[in-house]
């Protein structure tokens, strides 16, 4: 034979005859560019002719390697062409064409149509994967695979005799396939009822069966001795390892079940399993994965959008039934089921037209005995729905990426929507639900405005007043008439949302920026404190709610998360850095296994979805502690949320990735808890908190006993107020004028005089 074939490189890693093609190279799928007539398929994998997964269905593969510009290769068309023919008939016999560089001078279906008979289908190998996987050093090549899916066959080149040698090799390979013995496996993965949650999830912990059927799929060969042995993997037990099923005829079909358990500190992760099959010297593997996860049914649910809005759970129709919903960058609005069913109606999903950055706002605005949602856009407008779809869309002709509040800035019982623009002439917006202005708004600031506002009532009129951070790098008190309060300045741009909180009649406003420092601003826009961090802060402050003994957390991008008290003093344990993982939006907080300490819950930029207990820290003592951090397939990038979406009694995690909407079933008793478990605080989104005082005034020490201890104390504070605990503070403000000077010590020391 004169071969004559087109040189180009070799391959190393090609397979070599004998080798079985990897699962992942069976898997792999490719575009069908061209199909024979009958052939309706549009893609193609090695694994669709596979017993294993097709059913149990086998096949002889002949592939011929070619490309577009090799004259040799155009040559050997009609050769190719006429061993289709002579196995067309032939059901066990498939052949393909994997076509290299379309159009370069033939498109696919040109050179499917060049043979007489038309070329069988042929495979896009654009980039030249099939080739690189089993070609010969040049094109033409020639690759048979045998029904097992090992190559069985390899050359290069065009020969006249072509045809008549390659089919002696199909023939061989068909004789093969006929004499020899085939042993097919299917199985079931079911949940087992006696202690799962019965959402068809498999968790840590839980029960389960898995059902398999062997079928003696040979043509002559009846299969003695039948045993089926299931390999062991840590983290599941199985009841029983191996089963004998004795001598099985030609199409004998035969079922078994085994039970596992997973343990409750196995690994979340999809685990590969093996079943070997033997019958006398014939042995077969049959792999199958099972995943373990704490997945809520339903979810992830995808996106392929990168979601940044902070979801909001509600009884949006008012059945009794949760809802979630959430805005993507790609700019649609998704109203979901507890089950992760997208609703699908004239409303949902909404495309607002440009992207989604701030979190829904949710409440009854109108006192109509409905829930309104809502959302702000990059389209620059503004949108309010009901259970009846749109309700407002209001144009505010800027940029709007900061999350909306709803609070009262007027006189009637409506809540009004509060929100800023971010383009060059930026405006704080308070407007009613009706689209109206409320009077003295829209305000001109002139300054760019990233993220949402904060509402509280500064003045006890009944009416909250608004601050807002610009990229101007001030914070902004404006007066619920629309007029400016205090202006406060930082060294670099707010973007990070600003929080109020109340402790002791007192509020303050906590906000972070870029300069790398936390701010801490009383009613009249004074510092009381500043604290350094390691790096930018853009995640907006939170409050871990303890009373006298609260602290404020936020986290800044170099990675660590900072827990202060009150006063701006670092608490013990703090910061925890995350080995470069940057936190994102606000940390959380929630009692997830009832043991009265609230866990840390945030998610960074590394894909991990990171849950602390507050006691030490760390992942002790928390349900399947070992998996955590919980790893994603996508990067976190909005703040998570706690809700009991499925009423089952424990919680689920809710965070928007750069992909998917992820929800963690958390499987321990809980109920939310009153901790700051959602971005904002509330799904008002108002960012405000009340500390309720724990202190009790006089008690300086904290020992129940109000005596000439608590005064020494006391003294000692006055003369040097530095490393004061907030405990301290609060119990030593007994003339409730919030100094602490000598008017507290006459006051304390009469205190102890009379009892």
């Amino acid at each position: 034979m004169i071969f004559i074939y087109l040189v180009i490189f070799s391959f190393s890693l090609a397979y070599q005859v004998g080798d079985t093609v990897s699962d992942a190279h069976q898997n792999q799928e490719f575009d069908l560019c061209y199909s024979a007539p009958g052939n309706l398929n549009n893609t193609f994998s090695l694994g669709d002719y596979n017993g294993n997964t097709n059913g149990g269905d086998y096949n002889i593969l002949v592939i011929d390697m070619s490309a577009t510009w090799c004259g040799p290769c155009y040559s050997l068309i009609p050769l190719f062409d006429d061993l289709h023919q002579n196995y067309s008939n032939n059901e066990y016999v498939e052949l393909f064409v994997a076509l290299s560089d379309l159009d370069q001078p033939y498109s696919c279906n040109q050179w499917g149509n060049l043979g007489s008979s038309g070329i069988p289908n042929i495979i896009d190998d654009s980039g030249y994967p099939i080739y690189n996987m089993f070609g010969s050093g040049g094109f033409p090549s020639l690759v048979l695979i045998d029904h097992e899916m090992k190559v069985h066959h390899k050359e290069s080149g065009y020969y006249s005799t072509f045809v008549a040698d390659v089919s002696v090799m199909i023939d061989e390979m068909l004789s093969n396939m006929e004499n020899s013995l085939i042993l097919y496996t299917d199985h079931q993965i079911i949940s087992n009822s006696t202690n799962n949650d019965g959402d068809g999830i498999l968790n840590p912990g839980e029960s389960f069966e898995v059902n398999f059927t062997i079928n003696n799929n040979s043509f002559n060969l009846d299969a003695p001795n039948v045993e089926a042995t299931l390999n062991s993997v840590d983290g599941i037990t199985f009841d029983t390892n191996t089963i004998s099923f004795g001598n099985m005829q030609v199409g004998e079909s035969s079922s078994f079940s085994v039970n596992g358990t997973i343990n409750q500190n196995a690994e979340i992760k999809k685990y590969n399993l093996v079943l070997n099959i033997n019958s006398n010297d014939y042995q077969t593997n049959y792999p199958f994965e099972m995943e373990v996860s704490l997945n809520q049914l339903g979810f992830p649910f995808d996106t392929n959008s990168e979601i940044k809005s902070n979801p909001a759970v509600l009884d949006f129709y008012g059945d009794g039934n949760s809802y979630v919903v959430f805005g993507d960058n790609s700019g649609l609005i998704h109203l979901l089921d507890s089950n992760g069913n997208s609703v699908e109606n004239d409303f949902f999903p909404y495309d607002t037209g440009d992207q989604i950055w701030g979190s829904p706002a949710v409440s009854d605005i109108d006192n109509d005995g409905n829930l309104d949602v809502v959302f702000v856009s990059k389209s620059k407008h503004l949108y309010v729905f009901d259970l009846n779809g749109l309700k407002l869309d209001f144009n505010a002709n800027q940029f709007l990426v900061g999350t909306p509040a709803l609070g009262q800035l007027d006189d009637d019982s409506d809540l009004e929507i509060v929100f800023a623009g971010y383009s060059n002439d930026a405006k704080v917006f308070a407007i009613n639900i009706d689209g109206t202005n409320v009077q003295g708004f829209p305000l001109l600031l002139d300054e760019k405005m990233m993220k949402g506002v904060a509402l509280a009532d500064f003045n006890s009129n009944g009416k909250d007043e608004i601050v807002v951070g610009t990229d101007d790098d001030n914070v902004y008190l404006i007066n619920d008439d629309g007029s400016i309060g205090f202006v406060f300045q930082t060294d670099d741009k707010i973007r990070s949302a600003p929080i109020v909180v109340e402790y002791n009649g007192e509020k303050n406003i906590i906000v972070g920026s870029k300069d790398e420092k936390l701010y801490s601003i009383d009613s009249s826009g004074e510092l009381v404190f500043s604290y350094d961090a390691f790096g930018s802060i853009y995640t907006s402050p939170t409050i871990l709610d303890l009373g006298s003994e609260s602290m404020i957390v936020f986290g800044d991008d170099e990675g660590y998360i900072y827990g202060l008290d009150l006063i701006g003093n670092l608490k013990t344990g703090f910061p925890i850095n995350l080995n470069d993982g940057v936190p994102v939006s606000s940390i959380i907080f929630e009692d997830l296994d009832s043991d009265g300490l609230a866990e840390f819950i945030y998610g960074d930029e590394l894909a991990n979805l990171h849950i602390l207990k507050s006691q030490d820290f760390t992942y002790s003592n928390l349900a399947y502690y070992n998996n955590m951090p919980l790893l994603n397939t996508f990067s976190y990038s909005s703040s998570a949320m706690t809700f009991d979406l499925d009423n089952d009694g424990d919680l689920e995690v809710i965070c928007g990735t750069t992909g998917d909407l992820v929800i963690f079933d958390i499987k321990q008793n809980s109920s939310s808890s009153n901790y700051w478990n959602i971005y904002r605080g509330n799904l008002k989104r108002n960012g405000f908190h009340i500390i309720e005082s724990q202190c009790s005034i006089g008690d300086l020490n904290s020992d129940n006993i109000i005596n000439i201890l608590d005064i020494v104390r006391l003294v000692n504070i006055v003369i040097d107020p530095l490393n004061t605990t907030e405990q301290e503070l609060c119990a030593a403000d007994l003339n409730s004028d919030n100094v602490i000077n000598i008017l507290d010590i006459v006051t304390l020391v009469n205190v102890v005089i009379n009892e």
